[in-house]
């Protein structure tokens, strides 16, 4: 509705009489050209119809009232297009990624809940605005802290009340009240296990060769998925994970029996260990920020004053922390990571780097 308000606005609009090209004074009607353009979007969006075809019966044809065409181009762009403005007026933080939205708040006094309420409700107030609907279902509290039996305030989105939750899936990562990666390992590690198991299933007579790269192409990067931001240290975590590449080493050797080393299987295929792996993937997203390839800013960690055989100008003040999720988080654990690395490992992580 929005965007055919503009067209016809653009077509009542008065028209530019000339513009140069090349030199040659030409008509050009401007206004012509950009009333054309929306009306492409127009045609793009409008008068679309749906049916249902199952071994060949055929619905009736019924209009499409809402979205956009899926596998397109221009879809994501008027899906950004359309949200541009949500984090309008919001004090909160606010994190968009393609249509997940998360709102938090650090509550340190009475007045932080009320201002976080508030922003859920301007949420609601957009969505209303623009005809858009949140899923209160998928909508949810998850209180993050070291306080334990506390009752969280209640929030509510528009009627429905939200409800609290101990720990939620983000983007593929679930996140635990306690800020423990328990739970996440053990999603993780059953998902590649099962796929481990259809592998296993599926091309057990095949080479070496060809289940070391089953593994390697579909079980390990399910065990890796954004391993910088949960990587565990806990030793029953480590271990799971553990499990499920060892029992995958057996695999690609085909070699079940009870006496046989493990440790000596990964040796011969080559496989480091994923705690290792885990720790290299920290290593070098570190570099990439220190080198101001991705947008996670290092300019609030101080350096040395003083340099010493173990530190320089590319080292980093170790942080101290308390409790151990903060202790090994990424920043303070990758940062004593990092300044145990030599200075010509460094350099290979981040070229042209001041030691």
């Amino acid at each position: 509705m929005a965007i055919a308000l503009m067209w016809q606005s653009l077509i009542s609009a008065r028209p530019l009489t000339q513009c140069h090209i090349g030199g040659c004074c030409t008509n050009c009607n401007v206004m012509v050209f950009v009333a054309l353009f929306f009306a492409g979007f127009l045609l793009f969006l409008c008068h679309r119809q749906q049916r249902v075809v199952i071994n060949g019966n055929q619905s009736v044809w019924l209009p499409v009232l809402s979205g956009v065409p899926q596998g397109t181009v221009l879809g994501p762009l008027l899906f950004l297009l359309y949200i541009n403005d949500i984090e309008s007026n919001i004090s909160s933080e606010i994190r968009l990624f393609a249509d997940d939205c998360i709102l938090y708040r650090t509550i340190k006094s009475a007045a932080d809940p009320l201002a976080l309420q508030s922003d859920i409700s301007k949420l609601q107030t957009w969505a209303d605005t623009w005809q858009m609907k949140f899923n209160p279902d998928k909508c949810h509290i998850l209180p993050i802290g070291r306080k334990r039996n506390t009752t969280a305030p209640s929030y509510h989105l528009g009627p429905s009340p939200l409800t609290v939750v101990d720990s939620y899936t983000y983007l593929g990562i679930t996140i635990s009240s306690d800020l423990r990666w328990e739970n996440h390992v053990t999603s993780v590690s059953a998902k590649a296990t099962r796929v481990l198991n259809f592998v296993r299933r599926n091309i057990y007579g095949c080479t070496p060769d060809a289940k070391e790269l089953a593994y390697t192409s579909l079980v390990r990067p399910l065990l890796e998925y954004a391993t910088p931001a949960w990587d565990p240290y806990r030793a029953k975590d480590i271990n799971k994970l553990e499990m499920v590449q060892r029992r995958a080493a057996r695999f690609a050797k085909s070699d079940y029996c009870r006496t046989t080393s493990v440790s000596k299987l990964l040796d011969d295929l080559g496989w480091s260990t994923l705690s290792d792996r885990r720790k290299e993937s920290r290593l070098s997203m570190f570099g990439k920020a220190v080198a101001g390839r991705v947008s996670i800013s290092v300019d609030k960690f101080s350096k040395p004053t003083k340099f010493t055989r173990f530190s320089d100008a590319s080292t980093f003040t170790t942080i101290s922390a308390r409790t151990d999720p903060y202790k090994y988080s990424f920043f303070p654990r990758t940062i004593c990571d990092w300044n145990s690395l030599s200075a010509q490992s460094r350099l290979q992580l981040v070229p042209g780097l001041s030691c």
